[in-house]
């Protein structure tokens, strides 16, 4: 069909917050979900759709999760949970080398 000669993403967008050298034992970027506020003072998720075409390879983020896990909290909930996470820049060398030199 013509209607997937041009798929599609929905992407969120997240800001960086903090970089390796702020916390070295973990050596890891830390980003943080961005917001946008309407005139009512409502805050909405930033997002956007992108071509397929542009995404070089997906991320793997790790909950900020502070100092006690909600009990409620599984693998399936956590991403929407939390706005604040670790860019695990360790799940494959690409990652590591994109990382590690690209916003430095």
């Amino acid at each position: 069909p013509t209607f997937l000669s041009n798929p599609l993403l929905y992407v969120q967008f997240f800001n960086f917050v903090a970089n390796p050298n702020d916390r070295p034992e973990l050596a890891m970027w830390t980003v943080e979900r961005a917001y946008t506020v309407d005139q009512h003072g409502k805050r909405y998720r930033c997002g956007g759709v992108v071509s397929l075409t542009d995404v070089t390879h997906a991320v793997e983020l790790i909950p900020e999760y502070g100092n006690k896990v909600d009990g409620k909290i599984s693998s399936a909930t956590c991403l929407e949970s939390y706005d604040r996470f670790f860019l695990n820049n360790f799940t494959d060398k690409e990652s590591y080398h994109t990382f590690s030199t690209e916003f430095t």
